[in-house]
């Protein structure tokens, strides 16, 4: 192997693990790395929540976003409270509105999550793992 051949192979390989030390530096997810958004949409229609109520999951010290959205065809309204979190829609919603509760859960647990103008109809379970 000639002189140059070997010059060039050692030059593409140091760029190579210098390149591949930065891109990694990059996705390294450490301790002072925020944690993504956990977010959930739901739509008030039909006396529930997404059709069936679902239950939400979200883990405990993750952000969360909750964008509920009242597409109720008539004058109805709705709101949304996580029972024993402390969060819950500013407002009742009319139809067409929409609001975004924001909010880091502390502890894990199951929660109750309602619609207090129509409570026994949008009822549903929030749980928050580990």
């Amino acid at each position: 192997m000639s002189r140059k051949t070997m010059l060039s192979l050692a030059l593409a390989c140091a760029l190579l693990v210098a390149g591949g030390l930065t891109i990694g530096k990059g996705v390294v997810l450490g301790k002072n790395s925020p944690p993504a958004t956990q977010t959930i949409q739901l739509q008030a229609k039909a006396g529930k929540y997404n059709e069936v109520n679902p239950t939400l999951e979200v883990r405990r010290g993750v952000p969360v976003e909750i964008t509920i959205r009242n597409d109720e065809p008539g004058a109805i309204p709705h709101d949304l409270v996580l029972v024993g979190l402390g969060v819950k829609t500013p407002k009742a919603l009319e139809p067409g509105e929409v609001s975004t509760l924001r909010f880091t859960p502390s502890q894990a647990g199951e929660f109750a999550y309602t619609c207090t103008l129509h409570p026994g109809l949008m009822d549903g379970r929030l749980i928050v793992r580990p």
